[in-house]
């Protein structure tokens, strides 16, 4: 049966059951006038058949959600309290198991009082926050869930901790949100059910940086939730290199005989090793040494050789084999079509087997639009998103697009609904103005109002007067003062219908922007930007007109003083790397990433912390990155949450268990 023609016999059986709930009545006693020794007839209400029970629960079982719910409808219309109220509440959750979640409300208003006993009225509350919340992604409505400890249905407490990890996921708390998915996983029974349970946990734990693991390590945890951390530890030190994983998995199960993850996860993490990493035995490095890429191009080429010298390093500290090291060749790709096209033809004949770059988004469109690529790409750029790409080409690149999706994810997630945008007048805000909008207004909040400012000067006070609506409120103490002849003492008022402010600014702009918003009356209004408003020289006493403002940063950036790489690119191009820091971050992030390509793409919900923020990959084979999120306080940027701090191999706890510290240093 299709989907609408379910929901017309629902609706059928619903107003049926209305009507039998409105007409059950107690029947009259009949008793013979001419007889007064008759047995009262007593009509016996229908009631459902264990035949019919049992077809609702296979339906159910069978994970046939639509018919369950029609199912246990029609129980309900046949059956008294307590069951009535017990089948109502089953068809309801039936229901929000289908995805059908604007019918619940309807479902529970067509009731009559009475019909939802009081014992399952935490169920119907449940369902409706629940419902409601999967229909416009509410935060704040959560507040009416009720506590799972009053619950005593399983699939209810299920239902609860999942959505309570959801929020604590959105809210930057990847640790909660892992603990919340693993409180459930003593009720699934189902591989698939487990398998999602997992992926979830396994997510969240990789919004976790590895300084964030360890030091929850050194602090008491159950069993489980230790369990889960060391293994997330294994994974990301082992960078899920079968020679690597294989020992560490073994003395895992060991200590963790019996957890959760040893029967299904465990093994699939291992055949993941073998099946996902790439592993080339020649790279081909093409990049634009001349022209208007040169410098942005030996950043990148510095940090990827960075990367794979010290990748060297490492393996003979780790007695491997050296054969294992792919070799490399750099290539001065050209910026022509025609002349890079050949150059990349060439590199494969010679015996590369794996190709990074190019980074101009011209060439990155011509190897979109080739019928074949023989070997695995990853571009340092980002091609036209709405053309499909080769299966074997990947793109990766500080796209500021990435950066502002986040911001409106963050907002919305805070509670912010209605938003102003002030961006630059160039394309470059422009695009940025378009990303925060498309997302802020896809997840349900609204911009209400958007100005551009000239980007060469600064004085902005024209386009902020204009977004915050005070142009129009001195327009009123104009009139009034023409009207009544004389002038009036008059507060210029803003706009009261947003709560937030998104800027799309450099260092120098974003200086400038807060403190006239500040004087033109926002100073309360939330302000949200990108990385770039973040310069690469520090100065306190300047970035304190920066304090307050909201923005997403690397790990790079935000962790520099305890990041070992950044320290090494420091010390080895003192006189470039602080100019083009990120890029040397990109270079890097780039030799890293190519072991973990397929498996990033294969799997888009499971993720890479990196220095330049926390990668998947979409089904394009677009690197997508989430950065953390930071504010200036006193002049100095500082991490929000600090539980997602990134530091690259510190010394670990030494209060950790052998085992973590012997094993997977």
């Amino acid at each position: 049966m299709k989907l609408p023609c379910l929901k017309l016999l629902f609706s059928a059986l619903l107003i049926i059951t209305i009507s039998a709930c409105q007409n059950a009545k107690q029947v009259p006693i009949q008793i013979d006038s001419q007889d007064s020794n008759l047995i009262p007839q007593i009509e016996k209400p229908v009631t459902p058949t264990a035949a019919e029970i049992l077809a609702a629960l296979v339906l159910e079982s069978n994970q046939y959600w639509s018919r369950a719910a029609l199912a246990y409808l029609g129980l309900a219309n046949k059956s008294e309290q307590t069951e009535r109220s017990s089948f109502l509440i089953k068809s309801a959750f039936m229901l929000y198991q289908a995805g059908n979640y604007s019918d619940i409300p309807g479902f529970f208003d067509s009731l009559q009082e009475g019909d939802i006993l009081q014992l399952d009225l935490l169920y119907k509350a449940t369902l409706l926050t629940a419902s409601y919340f999967r229909e416009d992604q509410n935060y704040k409505g959560l507040l009416e869930l009720p506590p799972v400890k009053d619950m005593v249905d399983w699939r209810f407490k299920v239902l609860v901790l999942d959505i309570l990890s959801e929020r604590a996921l959105a809210a930057g708390q990847p640790k909660l949100s892992a603990e919340l998915r693993i409180q459930t996983s003593a009720y699934f029974k189902t591989a698939v059910d487990i398998e999602r349970n997992h992926d979830f946990i396994w997510g969240a734990l990789n919004l976790m940086s590895e300084s964030a693991v360890v030091e929850e390590l050194s602090k008491p945890q159950t069993i489980q939730v230790r369990g889960w951390l060391e293994l997330n530890l294994i994974a990301r030190r082992s960078d899920l290199l079968p020679e690597k994983i294989n020992p560490w998995i073994n003395k895992w199960l060991t200590v963790y005989a019996g957890h959760t993850a040893e029967n299904n996860f465990v093994p699939s993490l291992l055949e993941e090793s073998k099946r996902i990493n790439i592993r080339p035995t020649r790279i081909a490095l093409m990049l634009p040494f001349s022209g208007r890429f040169d410098q942005v191009s030996k950043a990148i080429q510095n940090g990827f050789l960075y990367a794979y010298y010290q990748d060297q390093i490492d393996q003979k500290e780790a007695v491997q084999d050296p054969s294992l090291q792919a070799q490399l060749e750099i290539i001065n790709a050209s910026t022509d079509s025609v002349e890079f096209n050949a150059q990349y033809n060439k590199a494969i004949e010679n015996g590369a087997d794996f190709v990074v770059g190019p980074i101009n988004k011209d060439l990155i469109e011509l190897l979109q639009s080739r019928e074949n690529l023989q070997v695995p790409t990853l571009a340092l750029n980002y091609g036209n998103n709405s053309q499909a790409s080769h299966v074997n080409l990947y793109q990766f690149g500080l796209r500021p697009e990435d950066e502002a999706e986040q911001i409106a994810d963050y907002a919305i997630a805070s509670g912010r609904t209605h938003a102003v945008t002030l961006v630059p007048d160039t394309p470059w805000g422009k695009r940025l103005q378009h990303a925060f909008k498309s997302k802020f207004e896809t997840l349900g909040g609204l911009v209400v109002g958007s100005e551009i400012y000239p980007s060469r000067k600064n004085d902005y006070a024209v386009s902020i007067k204009k977004l915050l609506n005070l142009t129009t409120s001195n327009l009123r103490k104009s009139m009034i003062q023409q009207v009544i002849g004389q002038s009036v003492k008059f507060d210029p008022r803003r706009r009261q219908d947003v709560d937030m402010i998104f800027i799309a600014a450099n260092s120098r702009q974003a200086r400038l922007i807060k403190p006239q918003l500040k004087f033109h009356h926002a100073q309360n209004l939330p302000v949200y930007a990108t990385s770039h408003i973040s310069s690469s020289n520090a100065n306190s006493d300047a970035d304190r007109d920066l304090n307050d403002i909201l923005f997403v940063e690397i790990p790079w950036v935000m962790e520099h003083e305890s990041n070992k790489d950044y320290l090494n690119i420091s010390k080895l191009w003192p006189d470039s790397s602080n100019r083009f820091s990120r890029l040397y971050a990109l270079g890097i992030d780039a030799y890293r990433l190519i072991p973990s390509l397929h498996r990033l793409k294969a799997n888009p919900q499971k993720s890479v912390l990196q220095n330049t923020g926390v990668l998947t990959i979409n089904d394009k084979g677009q690197v997508k990155r989430s950065l953390f999120i930071a504010t200036y306080k006193k002049g100095s940027a500082k991490l929000l949450k600090p539980h997602l701090q990134l530091t690259t191999k510190k010394p670990l706890n030494r209060d950790l268990p052998d085992i973590m510290n012997a094993e997977y240093n």
